[in-house]
């Protein structure tokens, strides 16, 4: 029963009875139990469970943290995210896409980073607006963004933001946060060689069409920069390699890295900050902005085996007792 997966002493990492937070399992399992909070927070609200019945707040006083403030969506009206606070941390979540009544309008959500339109969204908004005040209350090095999915979107463009208007930057764990991608769909090993095929023409035809029609303007000039502003900054983006959604992130990254160490850095400057929707959008006069999901650096925390692509985007992975994962940091500007 989908209740049974609300109680922490049931499905969360209750085994962690004495926490490592030097462990970067530990430090996982912890941040994806406070995204999984927010979830439950919002279950607890429309089913009723108040009080001792609530089953939300096992999920962080387990580890410590305490409930500072729920964050509520102002056109649905439901729970979206949660800060916490530990110490002098405070830990700023947010859930992704809901079953049920909430599945509408997170779905709207969803849409709006396909076409790159999700900062212009009331959710985001309430998301900044609440990440700009924490920051200036706790000091830049004790905020953390987490996020799953739609969420893990939201909290990166919010990182997005604190660097383009204030150049901070924010801790984050950012998991399954979605790739967006024409051949996003395709299997990740069924397809691969296609995928590989389909994935350099692109890059070749955007790199060379952005070359040929804005290299040397001053949109473009501008766009560089802002990328740029953005190298510093090394979000863990935890991916599953069967997640359809997100496994994208290692392509992207490995092919960057493949063309600096092939001498061509200038074009991976380019090919890193453009998607395709991005590109036609340019090229048909459209506003537009750096797509949410390109960044010049991460550090990659990459689920390599395989358990299905139906549980490949779900939260709950990030907990398991041993887990096991690849970590590799990727930076285009250092060369």
């Amino acid at each position: 029963m989908e209740s049974d997966k609300d109680v922490f002493d049931s499905f969360g990492p209750y085994y962690l009875d004495n926490v490592n937070w030097d462990d970067d399992r530990h430090q996982i399992a912890i941040y994806a139990s406070l995204v999984k909070g927010v979830y439950i927070l919002q279950r607890d609200k429309k089913r009723h469970r108040h009080g001792d019945n609530a089953l939300a707040p096992r999920w962080w006083e387990f580890f410590g943290f305490r409930l500072q403030d729920k964050l509520y969506d102002k056109d649905d009206k439901s729970i979206f995210g949660a800060v916490y606070i530990i110490d002098r941390r405070c830990v700023i979540a947010f859930r992704g896409t809901m079953k049920g009544r909430e599945l509408f309008h997170d779905m709207k959500l969803n849409l709006s980073i396909l076409t790159n339109k999700l900062s212009w969204k009331s959710r985001f908004e309430s998301a900044m607006e609440v990440v700009e005040k924490k920051v200036d209350e706790f000091g830049q090095d004790n905020v953390f963004l987490l996020g799953h999915s739609l969420g893990a979107a939201i909290a990166m463009y919010a990182g997005k933001h604190m660097i383009f208007d204030k150049r901070i930057l924010l801790k984050s764990f950012f998991f399954n946060p979605p790739y967006i991608t024409a051949i996003m769909l395709l299997g990740h090993n069924k397809f691969r060689k296609m995928k590989n095929v389909i994935r350099q023409t692109m890059i070749f035809l955007k790199v060379t069409g952005n070359i040929i029609a804005f290299t040397g303007g001053e949109e473009d000039k501008k766009e560089e920069e802002m990328f740029a502003k953005l190298a510093e900054w090394k979000p863990n983006i935890c991916v599953h390699k069967e997640d359809l959604i997100c496994s994208e992130y290692q392509s992207y990254f490995n092919d960057m890295k493949k063309m600096v160490e092939n001498g061509m850095a200038d074009i991976a400057h380019i090919a890193a900050r453009i998607s395709t929707i991005h590109f036609w959008r340019k090229i048909m006069g459209k506003k537009s902005d750096i797509p949410l999901h390109l960044l010049p650096s991460a550090k990659l925390i990459i689920i390599n085996r395989a358990h299905g692509i139906l549980d490949a985007h779900k939260l709950y992975q990030w907990w398991k007792p041993n887990l096991e994962f690849d970590a590799q940091e990727f930076s285009l500007y250092d060369h």
